[in-house]
């Protein structure tokens, strides 16, 4: 469990819904590597359900989850993207069974000393 002071939360967290709608969760893999490590902790507001405006976000397309940079291409879509250019953006078409777990509010990216 990882706990802050609301005086913590007002200076370093910006455009959350709810205090409690924040939670962390932990990216994986390397494919936003530029924005956080593989196992660095993120603060991700739950609150957010839809994808208002361009952000990153925590959510899932079948049993699989993300945490994506997300563009919204009028006549496209929503394309997802990832921080490290080694992989290729890519299309949330339509027909997928595509949830918004929340968005991601900050990230730290750890580095080994």
């Amino acid at each position: 469990q990882i706990t802050v002071s609301p005086d913590w939360l007002q200076k370093n967290v910006k455009g959350f819904t709810a205090v409690g709608n924040l939670c962390v969760v932990t990216g994986f893999g390397d494919s936003m590597k530029g924005m956080y490590n593989p196992g660095d902790p993120l603060i991700v507001d739950i609150g957010v359900k839809t994808v208002d405006y361009d952000a990153v976000y925590f959510f899932r397309i079948g049993n699989e989850g993300f945490i994506k940079r997300l563009q919204r291409i009028p006549g496209r879509g929503l394309v997802a993207m990832s921080e490290n250019k080694a992989y290729q953006d890519w299309t949330i078409e339509p027909s997928m069974d595509f949830e918004v777990f929340g968005r991601v509010v900050k990230a730290w990216e750890s580095q080994d000393y």
